[in-house]
């Protein structure tokens, strides 16, 4: 698998997990579905795939095939750019009260 490859030559370590969510578009409707109104959501054959491994610090590597390199994060607040989407579930989790520490991911879009 593309993803866990690049982790590991990323890393120099396996992934605990990988974890895929699909795509799909909203051809008409968007944000009516949980305000009780017509949608018409379809499936897209593309999603985003992410390998993922916790860390014992607060500090947050990415990688996207997409863009290439690795985003180093100490805080979700220092995020530009694609990293920020990322980061922003960790800030929201941590909002939460939720014990959430660093993790290293490797993320792709597939097709």
């Amino acid at each position: 698998m593309r993803v866990v490859e690049a982790f590991r030559e990323t890393f120099q370590a396996e992934p605990e997990g990988v974890w895929h969510a699909p795509g799909r578009v909203n051809l008409i409707g968007e944000h009516t579905d949980y305000n009780d109104g017509f949608v018409l959501p379809f499936a897209v054959p593309w999603g985003v795939t992410a390998a993922v491994s916790p860390r014992g610090d607060d500090l947050i590597r990415l990688r996207s095939l997409q863009t290439g390199g690795v985003v180093t994060l100490g805080s979700p607040d220092g995020a530009e750019g694609w990293a920020r989407y990322v980061a922003g579930v960790f800030w929201a989790l941590r909002e939460a009260g939720h014990p959430v520490r660093g993790a290293d991911l490797v993320v792709v879009v597939s097709r």
